[in-house]
């Protein structure tokens, strides 16, 4: 009755006796009759599209050689006319006593409709959307609170964020000044009081770190299909470039009108400019002889006045190397018309008086035009950049030396971590006892050189053993110092070892005195359990660190300790006693212990990964290897985008019979 009322079709696949029975449902899903009906599975490189095949593929393969105990697909399915249809399919495997999957039983329905209004819903959203992002305008709606709910790409480009996903929620407030924001606020709620809005507006907008712009406003009502308004929608075309071009004419157009009369004045003021500007500034001829400089440069070379300067060149007062250097670069400005900008030069100096050593300068060289265009010399301009260049060469010199350095203490941090590593256990012994066998594994994935997560497998006695999880709320060297006294502070607890309140209280008495001598103020998060298969119990105590996953007969689950076996971190409090709670081991399969970096691993828009997808990933099942594994890749696609991405660290056992 409830297949009926689902509109399912169901199937049952024998993989050993390769048959499969259909139910009527399914015959006419495909429009075959019962004596030609494929086999789906089987066939299905000729029943379905490509990519539908190789999810299939990929399905079975997760099922048969995984373990996964889901077979889910969504193929896209060829019927008896030619037609496609796509259909959802679920199913559940079937298990001989070794494990190999014998037999896949599920159901079957016509989702055709649904998959084709999603593609059709998806390539009109994509058009719309490729060509809001494409016009060179801004396109925004903003809801009752003025705040933006929808835009395109050009609005989240002018804001200054690097998509429209993250102007929602935010205003005008969050960008310009307050008189701006204010006066678009009071438009807006004008235009939804009124269900009137404007077009073609010039609007000045006034930035809060940024220059004016200024913009041509179209802004209305955002009307809703019931026909209550929402909130406005704008859009806006930046004139800013214009308006200011503009205002440039008109502002040029008032200088020049002002120069007319007051030319003679304004060259004897640039004459006394170019004297007293802290600029060489120079005119020569095609024989490179001076012809026109400025009172600075006369007094660099030596002379009173520059009229001094006149009719010598280079070769009267550099050294040869010089000389021949400048007269090259002058000779080929004039041949080509090419200038020569901001080149940093080494002056050589004839002996002179003031026994002025090398000096650097930076110049600038153009071809000297006469009124027709043509070439008749060069000219430039070059300051003194002397002691510059001497400071740059001195910090030069103390890179290096930092340099040497940084490579020195990245070879001892680097070998820090391969001591830290080396230190974790890479196997782990096999304890059985009271009929069940008991077996641990692993998985370290660290962020950082020097990290704060490491745990332990304590030999308590043949059918007795302590595990440890354990992580340091910090990361780099002081996270590695605090790590190497926990596993000191350990040794000397393995007395108390067999008692989990017991041995957290020790480590907790230890590192708080520890962290007091050495003035550290880091804490240190902790999972401890024993194992006592004879007896057929566990007994856990956990110390502020995350919960661990279960996995019971009858599920998957947090394992949520009570109140008595639960702590704050180790070093906060000195005084603090830990409690425990012992447990039955009837009904335990597995147990998946992990640290924070793995719930708490953030995705571009800054969720977390949480509890929730972690049981998925833990609930699929397999290996115990597999499923870590799978913990693992889930948090870094997650995560891919998290540039701050936490280390992932792994402790487990599974529980046989």
């Amino acid at each position: 009755m409830a297949l009926q009322a689902s509109k399912e079709g169901i199937w049952d696949w024998d993989l050993v006796q390769k048959t499969i029975y259909y139910s009527p449902r399914v015959y006419r899903f495909l429009g075959y009759r019962k004596s030609e009906i494929p086999h789906l599975f089987e066939d299905r490189k000729f029943q379905m599209d490509e990519a539908s095949a190789a999810a299939v593929d990929e399905a079975l393969r997760r099922v048969i050689q995984e373990g996964e105990d889901l077979f889910a697909v969504e193929p896209k399915v060829k019927t008896a006319k030619g037609a496609w249809k796509w259909f959802r399919v679920r199913g559940t495997p079937v298990r001989d006593a070794l494990g190999k999957v014998i037999r896949i039983g599920g159901s079957l329905i016509d989702i055709s409709k649904r998959m084709a209004a999603e593609q059709e819903l998806a390539e009109e959203r994509h058009l719309i959307k490729t060509l809001l992002d494409s016009i060179p305008m801004n396109v925004y709606f903003k809801d009752e609170e003025s705040r933006f709910v929808l835009a395109n790409l050009p609005t989240a480009r002018k804001m200054g964020v690097s998509g429209p996903e993250h102007l929602l929620g935010m205003s005008d407030a969050d960008f310009f000044s307050d008189e701006h924001a204010e006066n678009a606020r009071a438009d807006e709620e004008k235009i939804m009081r009124t269900g009137k809005g404007f077009t073609d507006r010039t609007e000045h907008e006034r930035w809060e770190e940024r220059d004016d712009t200024w913009v041509k406003t179209t802004k209305h009502a955002w009307v809703g299909q019931d026909g209550a308004i929402k909130g406005t929608f704008g859009v806006t075309s930046d004139i800013t470039e214009l308006v200011l071009t503009k205002d440039e004419q008109e502002r040029i157009a008032s200088e020049l009108d002002g120069q007319n009369g007051t030319m003679e004045e304004e060259r004897q003021l640039m004459r006394l400019v170019i004297d007293n500007v802290p600029l060489h500034i120079y005119f020569k001829n095609p024989d490179h002889q001076f012809l026109i400089a400025n009172q600075s440069i006369a007094k660099w070379f030596g002379f009173e006045k520059p009229d001094e300067l006149y009719d010598k060149s280079d070769r009267d007062i550099f050294l040869e190397e010089h000389w021949r250097q400048t007269e090259a670069d002058e000779a080929q400005i004039m041949a080509t018309g090419e200038p020569m900008v901001g080149v940093i030069e080494q002056e050589r100096w004839q002996e002179r008086s003031d026994g002025r050593r090398d000096t650097w300068v930076m110049t600038s060289k153009y071809p000297w035009r006469d009124s027709e265009g043509k070439v008749v010399g060069t000219f430039g301009v070059s300051s003194d950049v002397s002691d510059l260049m001497r400071a740059q060469q001195k910090l030069e010199n103390l890179a290096q030396t930092f340099e040497a350095k940084n490579r020195e203490m990245a070879a001892e941090l680097k070998l820090a971590r391969e001591v830290q590593l080396a230190l974790l256990p890479d196997e782990f012994p096999t304890v059985v006892g009271g009929g069940m066998t008991l077996n641990f594994g692993r998985l370290y994935r660290p962020a950082a050189d020097l990290t704060g997560e490491f745990f332990e497998v304590l030999p308590l006695g043949p059918d007795r053993v302590g595990f440890l999880i354990c992580e340091v709320v910090e990361q780099g060297v002081r996270s590695a110092l605090i790590v190497s006294m926990l596993r000191g502070l350990i040794e000397k607890q393995m007395g108390t070892a067999g008692n989990a309140g017991e041995f957290l209280t020790g480590l907790n008495v230890g590192m708080a005195h520890l962290l007091v001598k050495s003035g550290l103020g880091i804490q240190a998060t902790a999972f401890y359990g024993v194992m006592d298969l004879s007896a057929g119990e566990v007994q856990l105590s956990v110390a502020g660190h995350v919960n661990p996953i279960a996995v019971f007969v009858d599920g998957v689950r947090q394992l949520v300790l009570p109140e008595q076996a639960r702590g704050p971190a180790l070093g906060v409090l000195e005084e603090t006693r830990y409690g425990s709670v012992t447990a039955p081991l009837k009904g335990f399969r597995r147990l998946i212990c992990y640290t924070g970096g793995v719930k708490e691993a953030k995705n571009e828009d800054g969720e977390e990964f949480g509890l929730t997808r972690l049981l998925e990933a833990i609930e699929r099942g397999g290996e115990l290897p597999s499923v870590m594994e799978r913990v693992s890749q889930a948090v870094e696609d997650f995560s891919e985008c998290d540039e701050f991405r936490k280390s992932i660290c792994l402790l487990g056992w599974d529980l046989t019979s």
